[in-house]
């Protein structure tokens, strides 16, 4: 018996070490409604449209008042940080690739590293034309959402969770973690729970109405890669907005000028 306990007393941490370590693939359904005048009104600083692209937006937002999409989502998990990508393929509506700038990568999506210790992120976003992604490195802003603990149970792919909310004026969230997985990560900004987000349910008010549903469809523990952050050009958050207003409107004029999608 003693022998017995002393072989526990040894597993049990390799046993904790591997759940706080580990990838979620989460499922993201998000659904939208958006209108020409909120778009127009939350447009980028110093972006202008003419008449005939205000004209097009209007008539697709006519045809489209409600679009779901379902994408996935894998977030890569240990300790105090982890790493987040998303790839936006399963869109019912992605973007084209436009020559003559090269190809864009429809399959490349967002990937963010997040330190929450350091209370930082890098994030990395695709670019139009180069072969190289660009960097965005931000502190977290006190962006740390105000959860407040529920006290629910339940059951999500075998682990016990407990129920935390959020809510403010534009933004109501419901989240599910699991206490037993010693890792304050979650998908986007929704994370700093005592235990991994497996779940969460949220509805957005401002600037567009929608609501947005991320749901773990399984869990593997231990990783095969360590968690580093991404690498590219390395740019703030106003100077990438700003390059891809240029690219837009180089965009712009070269459609004005006869230039085809190509499918």
């Amino acid at each position: 018996m003693r022998y017995l306990i002393l072989l526990f007393a040894f597993l049990s941490p390799i046993t904790l070490l591997a759940q706080d370590e580990g990838t979620v693939e989460y499922s993201v359904i998000t659904e939208v409604k958006v209108d020409l005048e909120t778009v127009m009104a939350n447009l980028p600083e110093g972006m202008e449209l003419d008449s005939a692209m205000v004209a097009r937006m209007a008539k697709t937002f006519e045809d489209m008042p409600n679009r779901r999409d379902t994408t996935t989502m894998l977030l890569h998990y240990r300790g105090t940080q982890a790493l987040m990508e998303m790839v936006f393929s399963g869109l019912s509506n992605p973007i084209p690739n436009v020559s003559p700038f090269g190809s864009f990568d429809n399959t490349m999506g967002v990937t963010a590293f997040f330190d929450y210790e350091e209370q930082m992120t890098i994030t990395r976003f695709p670019g139009i034309g180069e072969s190289v992604p660009y960097v965005v490195t931000e502190e977290f802003q006190n962006q740390t959402l105000e959860w407040v603990l529920v006290d629910a149970d339940s059951t999500i792919l075998d682990h016990a969770v407990k129920k935390a909310e959020f809510i403010s004026d534009s933004l109501g969230a419901v989240a599910w973690y699991a206490p037993g997985i010693a890792s304050p990560a979650g998908p986007n900004q929704f994370f700093g729970l005592p235990g991994l987000l497996l779940s969460i349910d949220t509805v957005v008010s401002h600037p567009y109405s929608g609501k947005v549903s991320i749901v773990a469809k399984s869990l593997k523990e231990g990783l095969e890669e360590p968690i580093t952050p991404p690498i590219g050009i390395s740019v703030t958050r106003e100077e990438y907005m700003k390059i891809m207003r240029e690219r837009m409107e180089t965009l712009r004029e070269r459609i004005g000028e006869g230039v085809q999608f190509v499918p």
